[in-house]
């Protein structure tokens, strides 16, 4: 025997907590109510929220090379800055381009 989520309709296993299709909790969802002859179900929505992958390895990565390999952390804030999966990983890449920069900058006005 199959049970269904009240919600968008998917079948479900019998110990299914939570719908595969939508996401509704199962066990927490409130039970079918009678307003003046009427029935209404009152089922919870819960939005999924999203995991956004911050790229911590290159970020760290990033600043270690932007002050010792001016390069290759220019390298790794080119990578950061063009990750569209992650409003702080551009961030991040900024900041390494812009401390790369600075220290080419001072490095050529000291050497003159």
């Amino acid at each position: 025997m199959s049970k269904f989520c009240p919600s968008c309709g998917e079948e479900l296993v019998d110990t299914a907590k939570f719908c595969k299709n939508c996401g509704m909790n199962l066990e927490t969802r409130e039970e079918t109510k009678n307003t003046a002859g009427t029935q209404q179900t009152a089922t919870p929505r819960y939005e999924v929220q999203k995991v956004e992958n911050d790229h911590m390895i290159a970020v760290i990565l990033g600043y270690i090379c932007a002050i010792l390999f001016q390069l290759i952390g220019l390298i790794f804030g080119i990578y950061l800055v063009t990750r569209n999966d992650s409003d702080s990983a551009r961030m991040h890449g900024k900041i390494i381009i812009g401390i790369v920069l600075f220290i080419w900058i001072i490095s050529f006005l000291f050497i003159r």
